[in-house]
């Protein structure tokens, strides 16, 4: 997406039905209409074949199609591996996973008990601040201080353009875990900060468990996403219900209005169901 935003034309090819599956699915149909929008290509469900240099200026990439890519550059993306080489695990009984990972428990402890392992080294979800607790948590088992619970909702971060960001349950989780949900909505093009920065594309999504009203999860594709979805994260360790967004003022004008609206959307339709009861 950076590269799009540079003006250089890109064609995104991934093996998977949509890009970041780990992400609720409004947030990566987001991704990729900004990637066209922008006048680039996302192909999905697509394998390279071959990949060859013309001798000339271009790299020929063929798919299993049979489609050929006729691009400058190409670049491959292939995951993050477990940096490991030279630590010597194997001289302590420890071996990895098929993924190429460390086993620990809940305390960061690999199979021997007195080391530790956190990071990308255990894998997913491999991110900075995620690590850093990690290690926070392991070193206080290590050193006998009393446990503290990890949290179970870490946020996710993804800096493209648009930024993408989650925190807690996508909607098809909680619909499996919670059945009956409510989905708030609220564009960036309905916060005076959104006109004023021009930033209308963005949204931000809540999920909502339909009876208590309570925060299970939030999602935000646009500027700032990454630094709004904190104020989901409190919400949902507090077990906040979307009340608070609207009982509660927020700076104008500033994106994080959103959470207003977005909860006025929730009302609104739980309101709507109660009435017909009320009928």
């Amino acid at each position: 997406s950076i590269f799009t935003e540079l003006g250089v034309e890109v064609t995104m090819l991934d093996r998977a039905p949509r890009p970041l599956g780990f992400l609720d699915p409004e947030l990566s149909e987001r991704f990729v209409q900004s990637l066209e929008n922008a006048g680039s290509r996302y192909l999905p469900n697509r394998r390279v074949a071959s990949v060859a240099f013309d001798g000339v200026s271009e790299v020929l990439t063929e798919l299993d199609d049979g489609e050929v890519v006729r691009s400058r550059k190409v670049l491959c993306a292939l995951g993050r591996v477990a940096n490991l080489e030279g630590l010597g695990i194997e001289s302590v009984g420890l071996t990895t996973n098929a993924r190429g990972h460390l086993e620990v428990d809940e305390h960061g402890r690999t199979a021997c008990s007195h080391i530790y392992a956190v990071g990308d080294v255990v894998g997913f979800p491999a991110l900075a601040a995620t690590s850093m607790d990690q290690g926070r948590h392991a070193a206080r088992h290590a050193l006998g201080a009393t446990p503290t619970a990890a949290s179970a909702r870490i946020p996710v971060g993804i800096f493209t353009i648009p930024e993408l960001s989650a925190v807690g349950l996508t909607e098809d989780a909680a619909r499996a875990e919670r059945g009956d949900i409510i989905v708030g909505r609220a564009r960036m093009s309905e916060v005076a900060r959104g006109l004023i920065s021009a930033s209308e594309d963005g949204i931000l999504k809540l999920v909502v468990d339909a009876d208590s009203l309570a925060l299970l999860g939030a999602h935000i594709a646009g500027d700032g996403a990454t630094e709004l979805v904190g104020i989901a994260q409190m919400a949902i360790a507090a077990g906040m219900s979307v009340h608070a967004f609207v009982e509660n003022i927020f700076n104008f004008p500033t994106l994080a209005e959103a959470y207003r609206i977005a909860a006025l959307d929730v009302l609104r339709q739980h309101e709507g169901r109660l009435r017909p009861a009320a009928e």
